[in-house]
């Protein structure tokens, strides 16, 4: 599976878990909605600076995310589907 396909999996993950919508991460990280959805949907090429935006946003240090990306790509190419499940006890 695409890295950034990855990536948006593990965005929108993240964002639930904090109960929050995409126009609340998209205003906080100071982005347009449009360009947010893109990037959960892995339809984006987000900057290393839009990236950390939103995760600054989300309260994840960039480590935890980046091995939350790798986890979600071993799994998605095993099973072919979505693996990703966080909730708030996790983070």
């Amino acid at each position: 599976m695409d890295d950034i396909v990855c990536m948006g999996r593990v965005l929108k993950a993240l964002r639930r878990a904090r109960e929050l919508s995409q126009i609340e991460i998209a205003y906080k990280a100071d982005m347009n909605l449009s360009t947010y959805s893109r990037i959960e949907r892995g339809e984006g090429n987000p900057t290393v600076k839009t990236v950390c935006r939103i995760l600054e946003t989300l309260g994840i240090p960039s480590e935890d995310y980046w091995e939350l990306v790798a986890l979600e790509k071993k799994h998605s190419m095993v099973d072919r589907r979505p693996s990703l499940s966080v909730t708030n006890k996790e983070i």
